[in-house]
Order: C-alpha cells, then sequence, then structure tokens
C-alpha cells in the first residue's frame, strides 16, 4: 500500500481520543517496525518541535510540563509503520500561523521516515485562527449558483499577450464559465504585466456582463517575491478583481492567513498547488493531501482550494482526493467550510466521477480541454455548462 495516497479514516480516529481545551494534538506516520525506535522517535519529536534542545535543561520546569509535546499514544498501524499522536500547548505558537505550522512539522520535517498525517484544534484557536472568510456558501452567492458544481477555468499560455488573454476572458464569461482565473505563471512578466493584465481582464469580465447579464468572477494570480505579495493582492482589489490566488508552497501559508484576516481585505482567496508536489507525494515523508490541501489551507483562510483529483494527469488516487474535499467542508468548530477545487487534466466525461465523490459542493476546474474543444471558447464554454446542468438533471 502506497500510504502517501492511502484512506485517512484509520488515522483520524486516534485524534478524537484525546481532545482537550488548551492543546491540540498532531498525528505523525513513523515508518518503522519496533515499538521502541518508534517511542524514541516520537520523543525527538516531542522535544524538536518545541524546545529544541536536551530535555535535561528544563527537566522539572514549567517548560517541561507545559511547552514540551506530550505524546498521547504509539499505535501500530501494519507491519511498516506507527502512528504517535502528540499534543501541544496552544500558548506555544503565539498568535502566527506561521508558529503554528513550524510547531507542526518544523525541524522534523528533516528527518526522513516521518510524515505529518493531520491535526485537532480546540475551539478557542479558532477564535484566532477563523478560517475562510467567505467560504462556500458566501463564495455561492457571488457566482449566484445553488446546489450544483461550479464550472471554472484559467486564461493560458505564458507568453500570451494582455489583449488576448483579456479576450479569452470575454468569451469564457459570455459563455457562462461562472469563474475565470489567471495561470499560474501569469505574474508580472514582460508580455503580460500584471497591472494592465489585471485592468483588461476586469473590463473584459464587465463587457461580458453588460452584453449577457452573467457576471463571472476573475480571479487575479498574486503571487511575488516577498511584500509583493500584499501589494498585488491589494492592487487587484483597487482594480475591480473578484478574488486573487496565491500558491502556499511558494509564499507561505502565514501570507495567506494575514490576507485573509486583514479587516480591508475582502476578497476570496484560491489557494494553488505549486511547489506543493514534494511535500504531498512522497510515500515516508511529507505532509498528507489532507492536511495540505485540506486542513492547512483552509484555516489559513482560503475559500477554494486547487488540488490535482484522480482521473487527470497526476498522480492521486480518488481515496486522497475524497480526504481533501473532507477536510475542506467538514464541520469544524465555527470555521466555515471551503471550496475543493479539483484539477489538473480535468475533462467533461469526468464529471460523472468527480460529482460521485465531491458532491455538489465543488468547483469543476477546466483548462486545456475547455480552452482546446473548439474554435469557438464562448461555445465550448457552454457545452461544458450543459454537461454539468445535464449531470444534475439526471
Amino acid at each position: 500500500m502506497n500510504t502517501a495516497t492511502a484512506d485517512i479514516n484509520p488515522y483520524l480516529g486516534i485524534l478524537s481520543k484525546y481532545k482537550t481545551s488548551d492543546r491540540f494534538q498532531v498525528i505523525y506516520q513513523i515508518y518503522t517496525s519496533d515499538y521502541k525506535e518508534a517511542l524514541e522517535r516520537a520523543k525527538s519529536i516531542a522535544i524538536e518541535q518545541t524546545i529544541e534542545c536536551p530535555y535535561s535543561l528544563v527537566e522539572n520546569t514549567f517548560i517541561a510540563e507545559t511547552i514540551v509535546g506530550k505524546i498521547e499514544t504509539v499505535t501500530k498501524m501494519d507491519p511498516t509503520h506507527y502512528v504517535v499522536c502528540i499534543s501541544y500547548d496552544t500558548q506555544a505558537i503565539g498568535n502566527e500561523f506561521t508558529a503554528f505550522v513550524n510547531t507542526l512539522f518544523g525541524n522534523s520535517s528533516l528527518s526522513y521516515g516521518i510524515r505529518l498525517l493531520a491535526f485537532s484544534i480546540p475551539k478557542r484557536m479558532s477564535n484566532q485562527f477563523k478560517g475562510p472568510r467567505l467560504g462556500i456558501n458566501k463564495l455561492r452567492n457571488l457566482v449566484q449558483i445553488n446546489k450544483e458544481p461550479i464550472l471554472m477555468s484559467a486564461i493560458k499560455p505564458l507568453g500570451t499577450s494582455v489583449e488576448k488573454l483579456a479576450s479569452m476572458v470575454y468569451e469564457l464569461a459570455s459563455g457562462g464559465c461562472s469563474i475565470i482565473k489567471d495561470d499560474h505563471n501569469l505574474m508580472n512578466q514582460s508580455y503580460a504585466p500584471f497591472t494592465s493584465r489585471v485592468q483588461a481582464c476586469v473590463n473584459a469580465i464587465q463587457a461580458a456582463y453588460e452584453e449577457t447579464g452573467y457576471k463571472a468572477l476573475y480571479i487575479a494570480n498574486c503571487n511575488g517575491d516577498g511584500t509583493e505579495v500584499y501589494n498585488r493582492a491589494y492592487e487587484a482589489k483597487k482594480l475591480g478583481a473578484d478574488g486573487i490566488m496565491i500558491s502556499p508552497g511558494l509564499v507561505g501559508f502565514g501570507a495567506i492567513h494575514q490576507l485573509s484576516q486583514d479587516p480591508n481585505f475582502n476578497l476570496p482567496i484560491f489557494a494553488h498547488p505549486s511547489f506543493a508536489g514534494p511535500l504531498t507525494t512522497t510515500e515516508q515523508s511529507g505532509i498528507s493531501p489532507y492536511c495540505y490541501f485540506g486542513q492547512l489551507t483552509r484555516l489559513a483562510g482560503c475559500d477554494a482550494s486547487i488540488f490535482t483529483s484522480f482521473n487527470g494527469r497526476f498522480s492521486y488516487t480518488k481515496e486522497t482526493c475524497l480526504s481533501i474535499s473532507k477536510a475542506a467542508t467538514e464541520p469544524l468548530h465555527n470555521i466555515s467550510p471551503m471550496f475543493p477545487v479539483p484539477a489538473g487534466g480535468m475533462k467533461s466525461e469526468l464529471f460523472s466521477s468527480m460529482y460521485q465523490v465531491y458532491g455538489a459542493d465543488v468547483i469543476f476546474l477546466v483548462g486545456g480541454a475547455l480552452l482546446t474543444h473548439s474554435n469557438n471558447l464562448t461555445q465550448s464554454t457552454k457545452f461544458f455548462r450543459k454537461q454539468i446542468k445535464n449531470l444534475m438533471n439526471n
């Protein structure tokens, strides 16, 4: 069994047994067949993720009693690995999301044979890390579509002029595509600079609306160096973009969290999976897709999480994709659910199987298959919208 893409459910039951009001729980896979080694590695994680010094320096102190991670259980799951549950004091992370991520899997991520599976937070942390600002229901209100999958596409390829990209936006919007995003490679290149591209695409959305009465959302890619992420997010808002896209693998979850909690920023945030592969696809290290694309992305404040779906051109199984959807939408204190956005080689022929797995609360991101369906992008978009309608009617 490839545990990198295995069903997460058998592991989640371990988390539910150790919930407290002042500590958050984390489960890790430890690859060894020996209990003593698993226990020693668990002790190492508990120290490495908190004090990072010899335990003798803090023995019989407040730090030892409270700050050092507590091993709640060590459970053998199969002949190849154990799962350990370690709890951490909520005060140890302050108020920063980056500190939370660092405590989950900081230095221990450098050790082969340890994999972060999932975490559980007490309610008090949901007041600190509030999750999506909009979530599924409010995002549905923006696109005015209820109780069915939402069609999304992307403008591409890299190297296309601003005028051509804006034309694509107009044609997609005229055909009824609800959400249109920049390709993740479009940043601030000379042939499609950020400001002129965003302004042209916003104008194209408005032109299509005035002609058809259908208001699509334009999502601007705001990835960039350092503070450029925030500069571009605010510039996108000023220019009239309907939302932004950020890749946590490129700029960090902390950047997303800061924007999502900013009272002066109210646009929906879409997370893109670029650079997340090394973290989520290796079997005996990294982070489970459930945790990365689901739990962390949602808690950081994203309203939608893009990930590679089964039957596409990448490697995730149906079970893995279902686990991501579960983490995106399952009840979590007062935190809103976020949209799962399966992508990566999606075609209209896959809509039925995707619907069976994800249900209605999903955004179908279709790129190349829609852009190459015919020579008329508007008619192609109408075809894909019709396939979703047919799916719901049947």
